[in-house]
């Protein structure tokens, strides 16, 4: 699991070639309409998603129903227990990837960004998707 709060934490994805570099581009576009929709006019260095709620890229592996670390808890069922504002598909260059957001309050909301394949390896997630979807 990454995690996106500022600028810094996306040249160190790049520079650690973490994700490919279409994905990588496109959580840089993510990062700066964020910045924009905040109407945050200073340097790029100054701006975080702290206060509004950040960016969290989920890698396969990840356990989708803890991710107590971020706020969504194991026994209310992590990721696969909230109740997402929206899921977007994602395809950058051959990759798919799910943008899932979630509300926690007026103030700050998650965005989440799931490997395809991390779904695709779930059998209870698998079974309850439709399959244009994955």
């Amino acid at each position: 699991m990454r995690t996106i709060k500022t600028h810094a934490d996306l040249r160190c994805l790049r520079q650690a070639q973490v994700f490919s570099e279409p994905f990588t581009s496109y959580l840089e576009e993510e990062f700066l309409q964020l910045k924009e929709a905040f109407d945050f006019d200073e340097a790029d260095e100054q701006f975080t998603l702290d206060m509004y709620g950040y960016m969290v890229v989920l890698e396969k592996g990840d356990n989708l129903r803890d991710l107590s670390v971020v706020g969504l808890r194991r026994e209310e069922g992590g990721l696969l227990g909230s109740l997402p504002e929206f899921v977007e598909k994602i395809e950058r260059d051959g990759e798919r990837w799910y943008k899932v957001v979630v509300i926690y309050t007026n103030d700050n909301a998650m965005a989440f960004y799931v490997p395809a394949e991390a779904i695709a390896d779930d059998e209870q997630v698998a079974s309850s998707t439709p399959n244009s979807l994955l």
